[in-house]
């Protein structure tokens, strides 16, 4: 600053004030400059959501340091570490990032669509996803999100679906078990194996100490997979054909689409004991409601894909989703009815699980069926809701009940200190009305700070494509 005063002192016409007002503005900008430090943020004078319990902290001030939460207290008592970078949380809510415990991550056919898919969970809060049926390139995928050198959630790598053909008896599964974990997978996906190979399996990763999830083959039914501790269910599998076991006609049908064949013939007194048996077995449920709710409505896919959100999938993508929902309600065992029964089912069956709590986390299954990643969390949560949970519980399903799914609780899923700084700042609050997820202010990820515009300027790009 010193050259600077002497270079414009000597210029004829050059104020005394003039150069006071100059220099002070140079040194504010060079303050402002030195101020920020990366990865240093307070969320000044926020109602926090912590999660944990159904409590709302007004008036408070957390503190993130690079990828952890440093300091969570009442404004006045926190203070402000000299070059933090501050967002103004005054009327706003923060709360926990969300969990997809049931989403899928494109392969590498495409890498720029698996990227922008990555950025839509992100875009929303989700700041988990379990990527259920995956391959050996989200391994390096999840490496690449890990050093920062693309944004993304992060990511549990389940491997790809196993099924008779890849995994056909006993003796191929046992090999399988110990590739996907010398790969460095997190989990199994299951497919419709063949009873013995599901069975060898199970065994298998129960020794080696791999966790297995998904789908329960017909051949081992509710029961079995409980029996061996599936660590979940997803999509609420065989919960419907278990209700109509029972039933003489049952054997001589089909089970249909998650149990439409049958679930005219439920006994609705065997919810609570599949219930039972679940907790018994500590088997978690991702239920995505969804899923079904979107392929049994009667609306029409075309118009389905005219929702604002459908701007930023691939237009083949569309296409597939339109030609799956008219395909499947054309279908032999397709009875408007029974689909409708089936919706209603799910949702009572949800309830229940909760009730008892049965343990449940959070999961829609993107991109399937109309679930744009991200965007479909919010569909789900709100079905949630319209089953019967508040939006404190559903929230919890996506937020704190992950990181115990994962035996990581003290690691995400609450607002406390040392916990990850996977966020989400919202306008209005989500307690009163589980669609206020939607309003968002900004996310942050591992330590990063995505503020709404910026947000936008990227989800422009995508749409774009």
């Amino acid at each position: 600053m010193m050259n600077t005063f002497k270079l414009y002192g000597n210029r004829r016409g050059f104020s005394a004030t003039m150069i006071i007002i100059f220099l002070a503005v140079g040194l504010t900008a060079c303050d402002q400059e030195e101020v920020t430090i990366p990865g240093l943020y307070a969320f000044t004078d926020v109602t926090v959501l912590p999660m944990h319990t159904e409590v709302v902290l007004e008036n408070h001030t957390v503190v993130v340091r690079n990828d952890r939460i440093f300091a969570v207290g009442p404004t006045d008592r926190v203070e402000i570490p000299d070059g933090a970078h501050i967002i103004d949380g005054a009327g706003r809510y923060l709360m926990p990032g969300l969990a997809e415990m049931h989403g899928h991550i494109p392969g590498p056919d495409d890498p720029q669509y698996a990227k922008d898919m990555l950025f839509l969970y992100i875009s929303n809060g989700v700041t988990t996803v379990r990527n259920m049926a995956g391959h050996a390139y989200h391994l390096e995928l999840v490496e690449r999100i890990n050093n920062g050198e693309i944004p993304g959630p992060y990511v549990i790598a389940a491997t790809n679906w196993t099924s008779p053909g890849n995994v056909p008896g006993p003796e191929e599964a046992r090999e399988a078990v110990h590739e996907f974990y010398e790969a460095g997978f997190d989990l199994i996906k299951i497919g419709n194996l063949r009873g013995d190979a599901y069975e060898a399996l199970a065994d298998e990763a129960h020794e080696v100490g791999i966790p297995f999830a998904g789908h329960i083959p017909e051949e081992i039914g509710l029961r079995r997979a409980l029996e061996v501790r599936q660590a979940s269910i997803d999509h609420l599998d065989r919960y419907v054909e278990f209700m109509a076991e029972g039933h003489p006609d049952a054997a001589d049908r089909s089970p249909g689409f998650f149990g439409s064949g049958v679930v005219d013939l439920i006994d609705e007194g065997r919810m609570r004991e599949a219930i039972e048996l679940t907790i018994e077995a500590g088997t978690w449920n991702v239920p995505t409601l969804s899923l079904v709710e979107h392929l049994a409505s009667p609306e029409a896919p075309e118009e389905m894909i005219r929702r604002p959100e459908m701007c930023y999938m691939p237009r083949g993508v569309l296409k597939h989703w339109v030609e799956s929902k008219h395909n499947y309600q054309a279908r032999d065992d397709f009875q408007p009815e029974a689909a409708q029964r089936l919706v209603e089912v799910r949702r009572d069956l949800l309830k229940a699980m909760h009730e008892h709590n049965a343990p449940i986390a959070l999961g829609s299954d993107a991109p399937q069926f109309f679930n744009v990643p991200g965007f479909s969390i919010h569909h789900e949560m709100e079905m949630m809701v319209a089953a019967g949970l508040t939006p404190f519980d559903v929230l919890v399903t996506g937020t704190r009940n992950p990181a115990v799914y994962l035996e990581t609780p003290d690691a995400f899923g609450t607002v406390e200190e040392g916990r990850r700084a996977d966020l989400i700042l919202l306008e209005a609050n989500p307690l009163a009305d589980i669609a206020a997820v939607r309003e968002r202010a900004g996310v942050m990820v591992r330590g990063e700070w995505w503020p709404e515009d910026r947000i936008q300027e990227q989800l422009e790009i995508i749409a774009d494509r």
